[in-house]
């Protein structure tokens, strides 16, 4: 009798035994198929960074672009304002008044043609701002 309740002691034993492997060998499925799901997902997240890091250098490569041409239009434009600057501060003939005008008008006044000639140069003069320094070296008769 001690013999069968051995041998059933031991059955029941293999039993448990059986189950703790089934329930090993279970687990390591569930593990290996749950390794093999975070493989494919890090593949996938390489693969998906890679394709992110070539459109990224794509956007600096067209951001570069951009910003020179945006320094090439504000170099035109600071050059404009400047070129506007210099021509607003240029010198001009004369600052003149109403009362200076009419007083040049005057002198040349008569009905022949160089009095008519010299006062249509001088509004000339007047009118288009020219500069001291280039109606100087002009020679009159």
């Amino acid at each position: 009798m001690e013999k069968k309740n051995q041998i059933k002691k031991i059955n029941q034993l293999l039993l448990k035994l059986d189950l703790i492997v089934k329930r090993y060998e279970s687990n390591y499925n569930k593990i290996e198929s749950t390794g093999n799901n975070f493989r494919k997902g890090f593949v996938g997240l390489a693969l998906r960074n890679e394709e992110f890091l070539k459109s990224n250098d794509q956007l600096n490569q067209q951001l570069d672009k951009l910003l020179k041409e945006l320094s090439a239009i504000k170099q035109k434009r600071e050059e404009e304002a400047a070129r506007k600057e210099v021509w607003t501060n240029r010198k001009r003939f004369l600052n003149m008044t109403a009362k200076t005008y009419t007083e040049l008008m005057r002198v040349p006044e008569g009905p022949t043609y160089i009095n008519l000639r010299t006062r249509i140069t001088f509004c000339i003069c007047v009118v288009t701002g020219i500069q001291t320094n280039k109606l100087l070296p002009l020679k009159v008769n």
